[in-house]
């Protein structure tokens, strides 16, 4: 990818300079969700300045924002490379984003317009349509707009930094599921009954299927991680 080109002295260009370690680190962060590089591979400074056409410091920039979001590890005075991935780490962050989505949703309860209802139904339509097909990296930005509605509407400035900051860090994970979709597919039905759920208000039975609902995502892909022996 040659950002050099696509950037630098283009007035109408959309992504300006400074935000070359951004580009940079997100598309390294697909390439390690997508499998390209793999668990515990090593990364080179130099060959990425050199397969995105720019200097060492933006890729610098790219390595410490991915590293504070655990998605590479430094190795003090020998190398970088893609974190590997750990059982504990995995239920960790899991359960903290559990508590943290119950506690959104309750919170958004009361907030929630006619809009947000419409949109709801909307997400779930096109979860469900990918869910049939396979395709997880699709169905997954319509699972992170179903839940970005319940953060939102929380109308808690703190909570949602917190489960923003919780959910970049579980992207590490997301490469399971894009491998094995067809495990994945009965979660999409699991957002009916939320909705059903938040249409009730009931707030009990809410905050309780967010929870079981991203634990039984953490469930399986450490179920998965476990067969394939990566711990």
């Amino acid at each position: 990818m040659d950002l050099a080109g696509k950037f630098v002295g283009d007035k109408n260009s959309l992504i300006p300079l400074k935000k070359f370690s951004k580009v940079i680190a997100e598309d390294i962060k697909e390439d390690i969700i997508s499998g390209r590089y793999k668990s515990g591979e090593r990364l080179k400074e130099a060959e990425l300045a050199t397969k995105y056409s720019v200097s060492k410091t933006p890729i610098r920039e790219a390595v410490q924002y991915l590293v504070g979001i655990g998605f590479i590890e430094m190795i003090p005075h020998t190398m970088i490379r893609v974190t590997k991935m750990d059982k504990k780490e995995v239920q960790n962050l899991y359960c903290i984003q559990s508590v943290l989505e119950g506690l959104a949703a309750r919170d958004a309860l009361l907030n929630l317009t006619e809009e947000n209802y419409e949109e709801m139904e909307m997400r779930i339509a096109h979860m469900e349509k990918y869910a049939q097909v396979n395709d997880y990296s699709e169905y997954s930005k319509e699972n992170n707009r179903f839940h970005s509605i319940f953060w939102q509407a929380s109308n808690n400035e703190r909570l949602l930094e917190m489960l923003q900051n919780t959910h970049e860090r579980i992207q590490r994970f997301h490469s399971v599921p894009r491998r094995f979709p067809d495990k994945f597919k009965a979660f999409a039905a699991e957002h009916r009954k939320i909705l059903e759920a938040t249409t009730e208000k009931n707030a009990d039975k809410l905050e309780m299927l967010f929870r079981k609902h991203i634990q039984n995502h953490e469930r399986q892909i450490v179920d998965l991680l476990e067969k394939e022996d990566i711990f």
